[in-house]
């Protein structure tokens, strides 16, 4: 990446996190392909780790055939995870501090080895997971009405915000998590239900996914990494007041309120 290039981009996105204003989508001022998106979420991050923050892993969006079909790609996206967006369970987060956020249940695997190479299989994934989390991920895009294009979200961190990670997985194997029910509930009423098999047919193949893509960059994951797998549901807008729960069969239940 050419040092600075993506810098005027950078300082828009980030003044519209920081504002929690909602932008018109960069595609409409800038041009910039896929792969200059990642670049430009690259610099957005390292950015951010001048100004202290670290990253922990990754995650993975646009993971469902439909949402793929939807549009128009073979593959999914991915972002970064940063320390800072981790919540604890059960937290309670101002429904100010975001733009218009969403909510999804995804499993989390956290990596004990590195990962690396195009042609990782799922087998390999569960090899190299230590732990089986159940999260919540809370997404937020920056652009006006939750609308954009692909180039648009991938520069745009692929709308990650915060996320939540509940208990790790006993009494299953790891090879079974695409079996494992998922409820998802606001304010006790319920809203989705799924299982992780929704996520590419197995959630580890997500994960192998994310590898061949950082492969193509010369890059892998790394032990410790963390990643969130996808959305197992459609993603669901939350309002002030609202107390979302996702319970997992095998991983136990996550909650965020919003306040």
């Amino acid at each position: 990446m050419e040092n600075g290039k993506w810098d005027g981009i950078v300082r828009i996105l980030e003044e519209a996190e920081k504002q929690r204003k909602a932008i018109p989508c960069l595609s409409l001022s800038h041009r910039f392909d896929i792969e200059e998106a990642y670049a430009i979420q690259e610099a957005w991050i390292a950015h951010k780790q001048k100004e202290g923050d670290r990253a922990v892993g990754y995650k993975m969006g646009l993971t469902s055939p439909a949402k793929m079909k939807q549009m128009n790609v073979s593959e999914p996206v991915y972002g970064t995870l940063l320390a800072s967006m981790l919540v604890e369970n059960g937290e309670r987060l101002s429904y100010n501090s975001f733009i218009h956020p969403r909510v999804e249940a995804e499993v989390a695997f956290l990596l004990g080895r590195d990962l690396s190479g195009e042609n990782v299989t799922e087998k390999e994934v569960l090899e190299a997971t230590d732990h089986l989390m159940a999260s919540i991920e809370i997404i937020d895009s920056r652009y006006e009405n939750f609308r954009f294009t692909l180039a648009d979200v991938v520069a745009d961190n692929a709308s990650s915000a915060k996320f939540v990670l509940g208990h790790r997985l006993v009494g299953a194997k790891k090879e079974e998590v695409a079996t494992f029910g998922m409820t998802l509930r606001i304010n006790g009423e319920v809203k989705a239900t799924g299982t992780p098999a929704n996520v590419l047919g197995h959630p580890a193949r997500s994960v192998a996914m994310l590898a061949k893509m950082l492969a193509r960059k010369g890059e892998r994951l790394k032990a410790g990494d963390l990643v969130l797998t996808g959305g197992i549901t459609e993603a669901i807008a939350v309002q002030p007041g609202d107390v979302v729960q996702a319970s997992f069969a095998h991983l136990g239940d996550v909650q965020v309120v919003f306040e």
